[in-house]
Parts: structure tokens; sequence; C-alpha cells
């Protein structure tokens, strides 16, 4: 009889270990929001950046269902650099919700830094299980800021090309001086009216950043790699007003052109959002573009 009422008493200890295990778990799970996730991935604007500069990292996160936001989404730890900025932008369609948040920071110390994978936690829509979401870590380099040294041959190269100047400048007067005083000796001769000098050609008009754009955007539609569609974002957050090291948010409270605000957002999509529908975006982008520019 003894052995029986162990082997219960043990199965029933067992058993009371298993739910104080699964009541934490299951809990937490209660918590979490069920999601089709289709795509979570970080991207960096620059892989190589100098000690005091700016540079964007994007986290992009897409889900089949139409949400109003993603705060489960957890940041990677972004060690010294400095953050200037953290912008999330959410856009939802047929399709489901893309949300994109955009770090701007400033790196404080050279060398290679890794961030580690943005995350966040859902239950699963396909399997029905919490499951942990993880983006790619995207890595950057660093680099020391470039210090300049004068040397002696560059500082005197310029002055004794100065002194040269000078000379030949003097020389050609003191010549002047004495063709002068020797022609004066001589008869005079009649002097024909030098030609009257032609009319001056008027200066070129100032360059606006609406040029600029469309230089940049002529670039862009014949090669669309990516140092081409940074000049071409670059050169809208100019004519919008806004300094180098900008967000979107910046970009479209400071301008007033209504018609340049769905130009500064598809360029924002091109820029940082999925590769997969990077096509798709390369053409909103030049169709919003030309559309401003006409």
């Amino acid at each position: 009889m003894a052995r029986p009422r162990r082997a219960l008493a043990l199965a029933l200890t067992l058993a009371a270990a298993l739910s104080a295990l699964w009541l934490p778990v299951e809990a937490q799970a209660q918590g979490l929001r069920s999601l089709h996730v289709d795509a979570l991935s970080m991207r960096a604007d620059r892989t190589r950046v100098p000690v005091g500069e700016t540079f964007h990292l994007a986290i992009h996160a897409r889900v089949r269902e139409r949400v109003a936001a993603l705060d489960e989404l957890v940041v990677p730890d972004v060690g010294s650099m400095h953050l200037l900025g953290d912008e999330r932008h959410v856009s939802a369609g047929p399709g489901g919700t893309d949300i994109v948040e955009t770090l701007t920071l400033e790196p404080t110390t050279p060398g290679p830094f890794t961030f580690p994978a943005a995350y966040f936690d859902a239950i699963d829509a396909n399997t029905k299980k919490p499951s942990r979401f993880a983006a790619n870590p995207v890595r950057v380099v660093v680099t020391a800021q470039a210090v300049y040294y004068a040397s002696t041959r560059t500082v005197l190269f310029p002055l004794v090309a100065r002194v040269l100047v000078m000379a030949v400048a003097l020389f050609a007067v003191l010549a002047l001086v004495v063709l002068v005083v020797a022609l004066r000796g001589r008869k005079r001769i009649p002097v024909v009216p030098a030609a009257a000098p032609p009319a001056p050609v008027p200066a070129a008009p100032p360059r606006t950043p609406r040029d600029e754009v469309a230089d940049a955007f002529r670039a862009y539609r014949s090669a669309p790699a990516d140092g081409a569609l940074r000049r071409l974002r670059a050169a809208l957050f100019a004519a919008a007003g806004v300094p180098p090291g900008a967000t979107l948010r910046d970009a479209l409270a400071n301008t007033g052109d209504a018609a340049l605000r769905p130009v500064l957002s598809a360029a924002e999509h091109a820029a940082f959002g999925p590769a997969r529908a990077r096509d798709d975006a390369s053409r909103e982008l030049s169709d919003a573009t030309e559309a401003w520019l006409r």
C-alpha cells in the first residue's frame, strides 16, 4: 500500500509544478495581440559615418491587420551614440499596415558598432502561439574626424605665388610708364577711337531649391541607385527648408507648399520602405516629383 500512495503523491506534486510553470506563460500570452507578421527589418542609410555627423536607422514592420500603432516594438540599444530623434510613421492600406520607426543618431566614438535586432512579442496568428519576432542586426563603421595639418609647402606656395604676381604687375606698370614717356617725344599720330565694348552679358539667375531638385531627379531617373536616391531626398528636404539630418516630420511641419508634402512622403517611403516594395515606391516618387516640378 505504501508504494501506490508514494507514486500518487509524486504524480500530484509533478502536476502542481507543471501547472505553476504554465500559468505565468499563459497569463503573459493573454496580454499579447494576435498578428500576421509579414516583415520586420532594420536598415541604416549610411554604413560609414564620421564622428559628429548624423545618420538614420529605420525599423520597418508590416502586419496584415489594420493597427493604429505597434507599441510592442522594442528598438535596439544605441550604445554611446546620441539619440537626436525618434519618429514613428504608420500607414495602413487594404493589404495591412506598415510601421516605420526612424532613429536619428550621432556617433561619438570611432570604431565598428552593431545594432542588435529590434523585436516585439505577439501571438503568431498562423500558429496561435506566443512568438518573438526579431529583425536583422545592422553594422555601421564610425570613422574618426579628419585632422588637417598645414605643411610648410602648403603655406609658402600661395605666398610665393602672390609675390610673383605682384612683381609681374609692378614690372608691367614700369614698362607702361617708360613707353608713355618715349612716345611723348615723338610726333603725335591720330588716335583711332577704340570700338565700343560689347554690352555686358546678363548674369545667370541664382539657382533655386527647385533647380537642385530637378537636377537630382534627372540623375535618379537615369540611374535609380541608393546614392541618387539620397541626393534627391536631400534636395527635397532642402526645398522644404530644413537642414541635413532632419526627419520627415520636421520637413512636413516646416514647408508651406502643400504640393511638396506627398513628394516628401514618397521619398521617405522609397528610402526606408521594404525592399520588396522598392520598385513601386520608386515609381511613386518619380510621378510625385515630376508633378511637383511642372
